[in-house]
């Protein structure tokens, strides 16, 4: 059997007929029982708008023909028609259906008060079967929108259309030109960024004070250390480990020793294609460390004040375990800088170290004042060759 179509409040609302017919009986002037009516739909905390104007439209185009004005709308969702007759004739009842076939309602009662026995007349008109009615939740109806009218929309011409659509371009232009939602979004990941790297800077200064060291690649890197070399070829020396660290890679070996002092590493938010990079003391007890990010605003006051403006801070180059771009944002232990060394070619076009801007354009190892890079990784992807 199927579900009676809004039941509970059928039923709810039929008891408000009976209730009413019996207070008062048969036969009163129709007002009487309008009124009467509004005072038991109140008293059962029955929602309903009386005498509302609602719209009548076309079968055929869904063009707005008029305005029908019943004597209730309970709930939003059902019509009410009240009669005072010595019954119900097939006129009333076809024109009850015939209203509920061009409007935006399914449920009817006509309810005719004029007889010994309260006469109820349901009427049903699902909008399923309307040929003008674009379906949406019954609660969000609204009877004066032209846009649940499909005739309506199929009145828009060609040329309407496409002025709509111009200005829609328009107007999502200027906000993209206003608004610029990508520098937001990298506003929002930079914040981000900062925020990870001093938490583990903090992470680090309590695990220091308790143990002495700051921690090594493997208590936090989800890949193996690589050395970071001054230098290239047999010249090159060590000067310290390079590693990545991601919360949502692997855990590294030794990270239970470190979860203590924070509970899950940061990890940067366009991991893969971007980690945070982590150097130290190349010995067992390290006595310092940096950690660096790439922000997605260059033009960051921080950045160019730690002097990472060009993307220098980091040691980025085959095969160390970070991808070719600049880092240039950072943090470090107590009193050391956080900018790196910067790189140049060399008079055998080679890439070589030469420690800070200023010292590379006076080094006389740096002919080229055109070709200082703020990374060995950036000398070497800048000049094919240069790097052994």
């Amino acid at each position: 059997m199927s579900k009676l179509l809004e039941a509970d409040l059928s039923y709810k609302i039929r008891g408000c007929f009976y209730s009413v017919f019996n207070k008062y009986g048969p036969g009163l002037k129709e007002i009487i029982y309008q009124n009467a009516l509004e005072e038991e739909f109140n008293k059962q905390k029955v929602k309903f708008y009386s005498q509302k104007r609602i719209n009548i439209y076309s079968l055929d185009s869904g063009k707005l023909l008029g305005t029908y004005i019943p004597d209730f709308i309970v709930e939003e969702k059902i019509i009410v028609e009240l009669k005072v007759n010595s019954y119900l004739t097939q006129i009333d009842i076809n024109q009850q259906r015939s209203y509920l076939r061009a409007n935006m309602y399914e449920i009817a009662y006509l309810v005719n008060f004029g007889t010994n026995k309260l006469e109820i007349k349901r009427s049903i008109y699902t909008n399923d079967r309307k040929p003008f009615y674009i379906r949406v939740n019954p609660s969000s109806v609204r009877e004066n929108s032209s846009s649940l009218i499909r005739g309506n929309l199929c009145s828009f011409t060609l040329m309407e259309l496409l002025i709509i659509i111009s200005l829609i371009a328009l107007l999502a232009a200027i906000v993209l030109i206003l608004f610029n939602p990508w520098q937001q979004i990298g506003k929002s990941y930079d914040v981000k960024r900062k925020h990870d790297l001093n938490e583990l800077r903090k992470a680090y200064e309590d695990y220091y004070n308790d143990k002495g060291c700051y921690p090594t690649g493997n208590v936090i890197c989800y890949n193996t250390p690589k050395e970071d070399k001054k230098g290239v070829g047999q010249g090159a020396t060590l000067v310290g480990y390079s590693c990545n660290i991601c919360g949502n890679e692997a855990a590294p070996p030794q990270f239970s020793s470190f979860s203590s002092y924070i509970s899950r590493l940061s990890c940067d938010p366009e991991h893969s294609r971007k980690d945070y990079l982590y150097q130290y003391d190349p010995v067992p007890c390290p006595s310092w460390y940096r950690i660096y990010a790439d922000l997605n605003i260059e033009s960051d006051t921080e950045s160019v004040d730690l002097g990472c403006p060009l993307g220098g801070c980091g040691l980025k180059y085959p095969p160390a375990p970070t991808p070719q771009y600049g880092y240039d944002y950072g943090v470090s232990n107590t009193n050391l800088e956080v900018s790196n060394v910067y790189n140049c070619i060399d008079s055998g076009n080679i890439c070589n170290t030469c420690n800070t801007y200023d010292e590379c354009i006076v080094d006389p190892g740096c002919p080229n004042k055109s070709k200082i890079y703020g990374s060995l990784g950036l000398c070497c992807v800048n000049n094919p060759g240069s790097c052994p």
